[in-house]
């Protein structure tokens, strides 16, 4: 039938799939021309932007020169090895580094360790972060754990719904991270950085592995690999972390490794994606292994992570760059620090370079040339280091020290400098340290880390108290403050980053005798000629010093000023410092006779003025004070009210006993008692601040303590109970006996503050008189020249890369003193009796036959001034032994200071100043003393070869 339906066609199959493939194809060829076409620009920029990388080139840093051209610091060209992180080096990650490590091994070179989390001998991890300051410490560990984001978790769960968070909030956080210890720091990192992936594991394998504990997968790497392999991959992997923060950059694996690894390696690099070696400037200091002048050159080290942001606003590259952190180092760090140069270039996908697109080449650091003479210097050290081994184990005198032998000698340190300039020839500072330990990677191991910066003070203290039989607690003698770390209070551990030269403050002792010499003559209390009777005590003034009467070793006799400054007369000083009191009219003005003449000499400076004290002295440096009345006055106030805490709290003070008063300040105490426990020392330091005379105004005071002392008793539970206990002991409390014992207490602070006593005990070079050894020898050099006080200088000039001269420092006068000729002349004389006396003279046995004419001075000062039966020696100190000097006498060239630290007696430290003078004059001695025996066989023929840019290896 034709009205029956057609059959329909099947659609052919292939027909289909030519369509699909227009379709795919068509959408490719569109994809393409957007690509291509449309998309051009953007994606050649962004091409471009992820092939090229800025390979930065270190610049070297500026030298350091001694003044005879000889280097101190340089710098020496090093292969390191560098990572760089592209998506191919990433994949393959781990294996390359396994090859990494393997070839270091195998040839013996160490992989660079700048991670301040550590791990002991047993493979317990801790924090090392290279300072010694608890607060630093504090501040570097917080930073270490917010740069790893640590701080994040801890957020969420304090505030975990608040957007913007306080100052106060920010504290929170801060105090938790710090309750992270740090194993649970290296569980967080591992973690952090996925190294599960140290076990290629599948992706199934990653999710479950991302759900584990930082613990967990520790624990689960720890049946694969050691705890320090964990830590070698980690190392890089934090390396790139950090350094992801400043862009991208190749992070250093190994730094200074040997010639021959770094050709091996350069023969693997297409084995081993984002490896590379190159070679860049690294610290050196030629006379490192020596010590030699480490205090005044100082280190180079990495920067803080808490000064992160300061820096990188002055363009270093925090993750990289290393500034001075110590001496000139880091005085002149701006000078020395070179420009970052740098190459911008193409990379493949290894990260190897395939193109150089631009090149800017760094800029050297400018040079510093110091004033220091490394012959010179090299006496100087290792002469005190003789001097001070021989204390520690020659002297032996029972009869004047408890500790009769072994002597705590371990700190010390000399300077000299040119009489009419103010030059700085040497500078040292006992114990020093090798400087390349800190520029040369793996040196600075973790022992020598915990030595410098951590050093065991338990240990220590046991041992002090043990060798010196102290009977002390090791809690007594370094107690530990409110963080549990132990503090060396009374100064025992010998710390090389502290320059005793210049930060040290010392009682100079008898080398202050100089000084009461030229105010004493130039007051015109006593003539140079004039006489008096030496008496071993100085009784003869009880109505202006009571019954007190310090004392001398000796019975002088007569002595004239030249005599007593030979023989080191005390008598004659007290009366010196009386006789000038009552010349000024016996009041509190006249206290400040004696300051008049220090502050001109640069020992300490006018409270009430706005000057700065300083020596000039380019590095860090404390400046001490002379006793004056208002400087002790405020110090007294200070002080008092810890020593009122300490004698009331124990129940005892002079002839009264009383129940123990609950007078310190306790964290516990509720605000009503804190209230007035702070009311009492108030109104004990308020009479003492309002009195000027030797007479105490008390009015009103009985009644206003006895309400005080009864809110005590209200307030303390302490208190009261202690006050029940002694009632039902039948030793009734007595609160008028409490009354009298404070009120003896402020007639004994008022009568130091307001009478001449203390003066009396500063014209010896003790009480406050405390000063840097760099003062010493300024104010000894000021008097050798005749009154002209130099600003004391390390630097003589700047130059560039090419030598340019771009800085000179010249002499600069500071101030002038004027000293009759005949005063100086006295002073001059007496102080080369010292050293020349035939049968006197406190330090002739240490210049015989010496042929230069030679003056100085010793001091023997006091470290803690004897309380009853309680000396200094009961904590484990002794006398500082001081001197100071200057060659030659009739025309001064050089001034010396030396002090050691426990050091038996002033005269101990008078070879040093030979050994310098041996060294300073030893082409005169030489050519006109042709048979002369020198005392030290490193001083005419120094040891140490010159070191110049021409012949550096």
């Amino acid at each position: 039938m034709n009205n029956m339906k057609k059959k329909k066609k099947s659609v052919n199959r292939y027909t289909v799939v030519i369509i699909v493939m227009f379709i795919i194809f068509a959408a490719i060829t569109a994809r393409l021309i957007y690509l291509q076409i449309f998309k051009y620009d953007d994606y050649t920029e962004k091409a471009n932007t992820s092939s090229r990388r800025l390979v930065t080139e270190k610049a070297p840093r500026g030298k350091i020169y001694d003044s005879q051209g000889n280097l101190l610091a340089t710098n020496k060209q090093v292969y390191t090895l560098t990572f760089t992180q592209t998506d191919t080096s990433s994949k393959s990650f781990y294996s390359t580094m396994k090859q990494v490590f393997k070839l270091l091994d195998d040839n013996k070179d160490s992989q660079q360790d700048t991670l301040n989390l550590k791990l002991d001998d047993k493979g317990e991890p801790y924090f090392d972060f290279n300072v010694s300051s608890d607060d630093s410490k504090r501040a570097l560990e917080i930073r270490f754990k917010r740069d790893r984001g640590m701080h994040d978790d801890v957020k969420k769960v304090l505030f975990k719904d608040k957007q913007e968070l306080t100052d106060g909030d920010e504290s929170k956080i801060d105090d938790e991270l710090l309750k992270i210890s740090a194993k649970d720091t290296f569980y967080y990192m591992v973690k952090f950085y996925s190294m599960y992936d140290m076990l290629n594991p599948t992706s199934a394998e990653k999710e479950k592995y991302k759900k584990l504990s930082g613990k967990e997968i520790t624990d689960m790497l720890l049946k694969h690999y050691s705890i320090n392999d964990i830590r070698r991959y980690m190392l890089v992997k934090d390396a790139i972390k950090m350094q992801s923060f400043s862009g991208f950059k190749p992070v250093t694996i190994a730094a200074n490794i040997k010639k021959d690894t770094a050709f091996i390696f350069y023969q693997k690099l297409n084995n081993m994606p984002g490896v590379d070696v190159s070679l860049e400037p690294m610290r050196y200091y030629p006379y490192g292994q020596y010590n030699l002048a480490s205090g005044v050159i100082g280190y180079v080290a990495s920067i803080d992570s808490t000064k992160k942001d300061r820096y990188e606003e002055r363009g270093y590259d925090v993750s990289t760059d290393v500034i001075g952190k110590a001496g000139v180092e880091s005085a002149f760090e701006s000078i020395l620090r070179g420009s970052t140069g740098g190459t911008t270039i193409k990379v493949d996908s290894q990260g190897r370079k395939t193109e150089e697109l631009f090149d800017l080449e760094p800029s050297p650091g400018e040079n510093v040339h110091l004033s220091i003479d490394k012959n010179i210097q090299y006496a100087a050290e290792k002469s005190l280091q003789e001097r001070m081994n021989y204390v520690q184990t020659q002297i032996n005198d029972p009869q004047m020290y408890k500790i009769s032998k072994n002597f705590n000698t371990t700190r010390g340190a000399a300077v000299a400098i040119e009489a009419k300039t103010g030059r700085v020839l040497a500078m040292v500072s006992n114990p020093g340290y090798d400087a390349n330990i800190f520029s040369e990677p793996g040196k600075l191991t973790p022992e020598l880390s915990k030595q410098f910066f951590a050093p065991d003070y338990e240990s220590f203290g046991k041992m002090l108290i043990a060798k010196y039989n102290l009977g002390k607690t090791v809690d007594e003698l370094f107690p530990k403050d409110s963080n549990g770390n132990r503090q060396d209070k009374y100064d025992l551990y010998p710390k090389p980053f502290y320059n005793y030269a210049t930060m040290g403050l010392i009682p100079p002792g008898s080398t202050f005798k100089p000084l009461i010499s030229v105010a004493a003559l130039e007051e015109g209390v006593v003539h140079p000629n004039d006489t008096l009777y030496g008496k071993k005590y100085f009784d003869t003034h009880p109505d202006i010093l009571g019954s007190w009467a310090p004392a001398d070793e000796h019975e002088y006799g007569i002595v004239d000023l030249k005599r007593a400054l030979a023989v080191s007369c005390n008598f004659y000083y007290y009366e010196m410092a009386i006789r000038m009191y009552q010349k000024n009219g016996s009041n509190t003005a006249a206290l400040d006779t004696l300051g008049r003449y220090a502050w001109q000499l640069g020992m300490g400076t006018d409270p009430n003025s706005k000057q700065k004290g300083s020596t000039g002295i380019e590095i860090g440096e404390n400046f001490g004070q002379t006793y004056n009345y208002e400087y002790f006055k405020s110090q007294n106030l200070y002080y008092s009210k810890y020593e009122f805490v300490e004698a009331f709290s124990k129940g005892s003070y002079g002839s009264y006993n009383f129940v123990p008063l609950d007078i310190a300040a306790k964290d516990d105490d509720s605000d009503k008692l804190k209230a007035t426990k702070q009311a009492i020392k108030d109104a004990i330091t308020d009479v003492l601040k309002n009195s000027t005379s030797r007479s105490v105004k008390l009015d009103g005071f009985e009644t206003k303590i006895k309400g005080l002392l009864n809110d005590l008793e209200s307030n303390s539970k302490d208190f009261s109970d202690r006050i029940k206990a002694s009632n039902n002991s039948n030793n009734k409390y007595s609160q008028k006996t409490v009354v009298n014992a404070i009120e003896q207490f402020i007639f004994d602070k008022n009568g130091a503050i307001n009478t001449p006593a203390e003066l009396v005990n500063a014209a010896i070079g003790q009480g406050v008189n405390n000063f840097s050894l760099v003062q010493l020898a300024s104010y000894i050099s000021t008097i050798a020249n005749g009154g002209t006080r130099y600003k004391v200088h390390l630097v003589d000039e700047i130059t560039d890369s090419t030598g340019k001269v771009m800085k000179q420092y010249k002499p600069e006068v500071l101030g002038k003193i004027s000293i009759k000729p005949e005063n100086l002349a006295a002073i001059k004389e007496g102080m080369s009796m010292v050293n020349n006396g035939t049968e006197e003279g406190t330090a002739r046995a240490h210049f015989v036959g010496f042929p230069i004419k030679t003056a100085g001075k010793t001091g023997t000062a006091t470290y803690k001034e004897t309380v009853g039966n309680v000396h200094q020696e009961d904590y484990g100190r002794s006398d500082y032994s001081v001197y100071v000097s200057f060659a030659p006498v009739d025309d001064p060239q050089i001034v010396v200071a030396v002090v050691m630290y426990d050091g038996y007696q002033g005269n101990m430290g008078a070879p040093v100043a030979r050994a310098i003078y041996e060294t300073y004059f030893r082409d005169q001695i030489k050519q006109q003393y042709p048979n002369y025996q020198p005392m030290f066989d490193y001083t005419l023929n120094p040891p140490l070869e010159d070191v110049k840019d021409d012949n550096l290896k």
